[in-house]
């Protein structure tokens, strides 16, 4: 008898001798923490559904399979990505929060996930998905075709102030969006906002003249900033990136503008703890491997790694920073 089955044994032991012991509500909510254990240790027995709310080929889409092959790795099942794009992300993010909370439905979330509740008023709340793990803070860049006659991120500004230029976005309310609007009102500059739907249309947008300008990340525009389709005017962070150590931070035109897209995993809500707690661990684990690393690492993604806690206190700290300033932002 395998150790596995001998444990299972134990556990329904335990489970009928606590229920023939009394019909009491103790017993009853022993049974069900046993009965969750049970779960566990059965978990996973089939492969798991890993949603990606956006299109095939963008930046989150990208990582999430890099992150899939990692958790097979680790788990010993499949982790199958599924695309389900649309409505900046919503249709996903519902899809993950409406799924059985049974483990066997991961999403991958962004920071779309916070704004879409505030700013679009989403069918579930900032508690309908649970934190396993956060993987990346990716700072924006300003982008533009290589084409533009726009060399600095001043020139872009002069003329934005002077007359809208077309800024394209992967969704209404994603944080590249997000980006553009809390750049407008740091500097006045206008931007007219032309949605997508994903990063990687988006880029496409650029890189073809079809808009003037965007805001997105290394990760998402990295292979037609390599191709020279697309220009990089400024980043939104504290230092200069070594992949383009030239250009400047907004911090040295005098903004103080840091901001940048957060992406993680999470769970439905009621998933048990110790389903949860497997699921964390293997994405720590996943995280950590050489696959992972070496994937995201030759893509430009990179990674900001956060356990469940973690995640959950900077996803809650986001919320709370976009819904002080939601008034500002519906647009």
């Amino acid at each position: 008898m395998s150790v596995k089955k001998f444990v299972l044994i134990l556990l329904v032991f335990g489970i009928v001798f606590n229920v023939s012991a009394g019909g009491s509500r103790e017993n009853e909510s022993a049974s069900s923490n046993q009965k969750a254990v049970v779960q566990a240790a059965e978990f996973p027995s089939k492969p798991i559904e890993f949603i990606v709310p956006f299109a095939a080929g963008g930046n989150v889409d990208l990582s999430a399979r890099m992150i899939a092959q990692g958790l097979e790795e680790v788990l010993g099942e499949k982790v199958v990505v599924v695309n389900k794009a649309g409505g900046g992300a919503t249709i996903g993010q519902q899809y993950a929060a409406n799924a059985k909370p049974d483990g066997y439905t991961i999403i991958a979330l962004t920071s779309s996930f916070v704004t879409n509740i505030i700013l679009k008023a989403a069918p579930y709340s900032i508690d309908s998905l649970e934190p396993i793990g956060m993987f990346t803070f990716d700072p924006e860049i300003m982008l533009v075709h290589s084409g533009s006659n726009l060399d600095t991120i001043e020139q872009l500004l002069e003329r934005a102030k002077k007359e809208p230029l077309m800024f394209s976005t992967p969704g209404h309310s994603t944080s590249h969006h997000i980006a553009g609007i809390i750049l407008e009102n740091m500097t006045g500059a206008k931007f007219e906002y032309i949605h997508t739907n994903g990063s990687a249309e988006q880029t496409v947008q650029i890189a073809g003249g079809h808009v003037e300008i965007g805001l997105s990340t290394y990760g998402g525009a990295a292979s037609l900033i390599d191709q020279g389709k697309i220009k990089v005017l400024a980043i939104a962070d504290d230092e200069r990136n070594p992949i383009f150590p030239d250009k400047p931070t907004f911090q040295e035109i005098g903004l103080n503008y840091n901001y940048g897209a957060w992406r993680g995993v999470a769970v439905p809500k009621g998933t048990p703890q110790e389903i949860k707690d497997i699921l964390e661990d293997a994405f720590l684990k996943a995280m950590k491997s050489k696959t992972v690393t070496e994937g995201f690492a030759n893509s430009g993604f990179p990674i900001t790694l956060k356990d469940a806690d973690g995640f959950g206190k900077y996803m809650l700290d986001d919320y709370n920073n976009i819904e002080s300033m939601k008034d500002m932002l519906k647009k």
